[in-house]
């Protein structure tokens, strides 16, 4: 790997070829040290966070700490997805709300990519921000669904993978979102694990750690390689930042107590993110710092 390691410093992206050879090494020391050096390259000591309130129906009666609203499910129709929005940003205030994925909404326009510009405008006028996330394993075309969905005036900012076990099917997916971005150059986050684990295949830490670093040596013209803080829980996010992870989504908004009183979502992030030798910054929805 010593020899990748001057493409890593200078955010060079690796080939085909050497992102293989990443995928397969049993070094994950080695592994680390590339990625981490890319990380470092890209953001320096930075690594951001977002306490974001996940709302699965209905409006949510408190936002607390919340920086983003994030209204999660496939909706009947688009006047259904209009009037939901709607409410919740009566509630949310100057929190931004984005929601829904660009595959269940092109579902929702039948394929159509003007029906869905036309939906997304209707998502726009109600309040809506951005579309939450578009999986680039569920979609065809997606710069044509982006451009819609932008002509709509709604952005598209977060990239995720719904599923994707084999390491190579993970690999197609990374260099996708590197395709993606050459041609619409507005993404600003790329999510490389997937949302769903297969129970046949599950993957593995070591898959894990290995697929965020190839993300961040590949895709190159990305902003941030981001894990998903709930989902795969503080311990993987934080290793994943000496992988080159430097964006933890998902991080609780509302404060259940379960970390005690006297340590907020806040406060444990910030700790689990300084103890990764990383410097924490809190940012909001549209990936802007905030205090």
């Amino acid at each position: 790997m010593n020899d990748l390691e001057p493409k890593a410093a200078a955010r060079g992206a690796l080939t085909h070829a050497e992102a293989q050879r990443v995928l397969g090494c049993p070094d994950l020391v080695s592994v680390g040290v590339l990625a981490e050096m890319a990380r470092k390259a890209h953001h320096g000591e930075r690594v951001t966070y977002g306490q974001v309130l996940t709302v699965t129906e209905g409006v949510p009666t408190a936002l607390e700490a919340a920086r983003e609203v994030r209204l999660e499910g496939r909706p009947a129709s688009f006047e259904a997805a209009a009037a939901w929005t709607r409410a919740v940003v009566a509630v949310a205030g100057d929190v931004p709300v984005t929601g829904f994925s660009v595959a269940d909404l092109l579902d929702l326009a039948g394929g159509d990519h003007l029906a869905l510009a036309e939906g997304a405008a209707v998502l726009k006028a109600a309040g809506l921000t951005a579309v939450a996330s578009l999986p680039i394993d569920r979609v065809d075309d997606p710069a044509e669904l982006v451009r819609a969905i932008e002509h709509g005036g709604l952005h598209v900012w977060r990239v995720v993978i719904e599923q994707a076990p084999a390491l190579e099917t993970r690999l197609a997916l990374i260099e996708r979102v590197t395709a993606l971005q050459q041609e619409v150059g507005t993404v600003k986050t790329f999510a490389p694990l997937p949302i769903i684990d297969q129970v046949d295949t599950p993957s593995t830490g070591y898959d894990d750690v290995r697929t965020i670093a190839v993300a961040r040596l590949v895709c190159v013209n990305v902003p941030s390689i981001q894990v998903d803080w709930a989902l795969y829980g503080p311990k993987l996010a934080q290793v994943a930042i000496a992988y080159g992870a430097d964006d933890l989504d998902n991080v609780p908004a509302v404060d259940t107590l379960v970390l005690g009183t006297r340590r907020s979502p806040r406060q444990d992030i910030e700790r689990q993110i300084t103890a990764a030798f990383a410097t924490p910054a809190a940012r909001d929805a549209r990936f802007e710092l905030v205090r």
